[in-house]
C-alpha cells in the first residue's frame, strides 16, 4: 500500500502561509506562542515521569523499607499498573483529541500529575502506592498521547525531523536538569533538619507544584480548537477503525512496532537504571541520600548524551529515508543496551562508555519512531493513528517492565537492558526488510497536498 506521505529527504517548497520558526516551517495557523509553548512542555514532558522513577528508590529505602531483593519486581509491577491505565486511556485520548482538541487534554494531564505527586510519597503500603501510581498514570497517558500529536501537528512535513530534534534536545535538557535536582533534593531537605520521610515527601511535593504551573501554561499557550472539520464530524468508531487499518501501510506498521520497542527502551532506563545504581551505592556503604546522589550520576550522563545527540539524530532523520534512519537508530540502541550485560558493578569507570552509547541509542530510537509515524499518519485522523502508536508503546512498556522486573531480581540487574538490546536488534532486521521489500513512497513534492 502506498503512503500518502514522503519517506525520505524532501525538496518540496514550504507553504509560506505558515510561520517560519528558526529553520522550521510550521503549518498555517500555528502562532509563535503555540511553538514556544510546545518547546516549553517538551522540556517537561519526559522529565515529569523521570522524576518519579529516579526518586522512587529513595522512597523504597526510607519510607516503605522495601527489601532489596524484591525492589526490581516491585518497580516492574508499579510500571505494569501504570501502563494498564495508559493502555486503556491512550487510544480514546487520541480520538478525543481529534474531537475536542489537544489543549484541554494536555492541561488535564498535568493536573493528574500534580495529584499523583502529592499522594505518592504519602503511601504507607504497597497497595496504596499502587493506587497512587495509577492516578499518576492518567496524567502520563494524557501527556504521552498529546506530545506526539502536537509535534506531528505543528511542523510542515519536510521540517518535521528538525522540530523533533529540537524537542528531543529540550526533552533531554529537561531530564538532565530534573535529574540533577532530584539527586540532591532529598539531601537538601535532610540537611535543613527534616527526617528522611519528610525529605522524600517534600521532594515530590516540590515537583507537584511545577506540574500545576505547567497545566496553566499549556491551557493558555497551545493552539485551541480541533485539527480539522472532517475529524470533528466523524464518529469515534470510524476514526479508531482508520487508525487500526492504517497499519496496512508497512511503514505505519513498522512505526507501531518501533513504538513498542522504543517505549520499552525508555522504561528500562527510567525504571531500572536508577534502581540498579542506587542499590549499588547502598551496597558500597552509602546512605540513602548519598546513594541517590552518587548513583544517579551515570543516569545523568545517559541523558546528557541524549541531549547532545538529539540534533544529530534529527539531521539523520531528515537526511535519509526515514525507515533507513530507524534502522540506524535500532543498531545503535542494540549496541548500547546489550553492552550493559557485560557490566557487573555500575559504579566502575567502564560505565562511562556504556552510558554514552546508551544515551545515543535511547534518543535515536525514540525520535526515529516519532518521525516515521508523524510522516505517515494522515492529517485528518492523525490523532487516531498516533493513539494506536501510543497504544503499542504502552504495551511495550508493560512487557519491558514486567519481564524486566523479573530479570532484575531473578537473573541480574542488567537483565532488563539485555532484553531490550535483543528487541532493538530484532527491530533492526524488520526495518531492513521493510526498506527493501515495501513499495517506495510517492514523490516528496506531493506530501502536504495529499495529506
Amino acid at each position: 500500500m502506498e503512503s500518502t506521505l514522503t519517506n525520505g529527504p524532501t525538496t518540496s517548497e514550504p507553504d509560506h502561509a505558515g510561520l517560519k520558526f528558526g529553520p522550521v516551517w510550521m503549518m498555517p495557523g500555528i502562532s509563535p506562542l503555540n511553538v514556544y509553548t510546545l518547546l516549553y512542555i517538551a522540556f517537561f514532558t519526559i522529565a515529569s515521569s523521570v522524576f518519579l522513577s529516579a526518586t522512587q528508590p529513595y522512597l523504597f529505602n526510607t519510607v516503605l523499607n522495601i527489601p532489596i531483593d524484591i525492589q526490581g519486581s516491585l518497580s516492574g509491577r508499579l510500571v505494569l499498573f501504570n501502563e494498564l491505565v495508559v493502555i486503556v486511556l491512550i487510544g480514546p485520548l487520541g480520538l478525543l483529541a481529534d474531537k475536542i482538541g489537544r489543549r484541554p487534554i494536555y492541561a488535564a494531564g498535568y493536573v493528574f500529575l500534580f495529584i499523583g505527586y502529592m499522594l505518592y510519597p504519602t503511601a504507607e503500603s504497597v497497595p496504596e502506592l499502587t493506587l497512587y501510581r495509577m492516578v499518576f498514570a492518567i496524567g502520563v497517558a494524557c501527556n504521552t498521547a498529546m506530545i506526539a500529536t502536537v509535534q506531528a501537528d505543528y511542523p510542515q512535513n519536510a521540517w518535521r525531523g528538525k522540530l523533533l530534534g529540537l524537542c528531543g534536545l529540550l526533552q533531554g535538557i529537561g531530564v538532565v536538569i530534573v535529574l540533577g535536582v532530584s539527586r540532591s533534593l532529598p539531601g537538601w531537605f535532610v540537611d535543613s533538619g527534616m527526617d528522611q520521610i519528610a525529605a522524600g515527601r517534600f521532594a515530590f511535593w516540590t515537583f507537584a507544584v511545577i506540574c500545576l504551573i505547567n497545566a496553566v501554561i499549556v491551557r493558555l499557550g497551545l493552539k485551541g480548537g480541533v485539527p480539522s472539520v472532517k475529524a470533528e464530524k466523524e464518529p469515534l468508531r470510524t476514526i479508531l477503525s482508520r487508525g487500526v487499518k492504517a497499519g496496512r501501510n508497512p511503514r505505519i506498521a513498522l512505526s507501531y512496532v518501533a513504538a513498542f520497542v522504543s517505549r520499552g527502551d525508555l522504561t528500562v532506563v527510567s525504571t531500572f537504571f536508577s534502581l540498579w545504581l542506587v542499590q549499588a551505592g547502598i551496597a558500597n556503604g552509602y546512605t540513602a541520600e548519598e546513594a541517590l546522589e552518587k548513583g544517579l550520576l551515570f543516569f545523568i550522563i545517559v541523558q546528557a548524551i541524549a541531549v547532545l545527540w538529539a540534533p544529530f539524530a534529527g539531521l539523520i532523520i531528515d537526511r535519509f529515508d526515514r525507515v533507513t534512519a530507524l534502522s540506524i537508530a535500532m543498531g545503535i540502541a542494540a549496541v548500547g543496551y546489550l553492552s550493559l550485560g557485560f557490566i557487573g558493578d555500575p559504579t566502575q569507570p567502564i560505565m562511562y562508555g556504556a552510558a554514552v552509547i546508551l544515551g545515543m541509542g535511547e534518543i535515536n530510537a525514540v525520535l526515529a519512531a516519532q518521525a516515521l509515524i508523524g510522516q505517515e499518519a494522515p492529517k485528518d485522523y492523525r490523532g487516531a493513528v498516533v493513539g494506536v502508536f501510543g497504544f503499542f508503546g504502552a504495551i511495550g512498556i508493560l512487557l519491558a517492565a514486567s519481564i524486566g522486573g523479573y530479570l532484575f531480581d531473578a537473573w541480574m540487574p542488567a537483565g532488563p537492558f539485555v532484553l531490550m538490546g535483543a528487541a532493538n536488534a530484532t527491530l533492526l532486521v524488520i526495518a531492513v526488510c521493510v526498506r527493501i521489500l515495501a513499495k517506495p513512497p510517492i514523490p516528496n513534492a506531493t506530501t502536504e497536498e495529499k495529506n
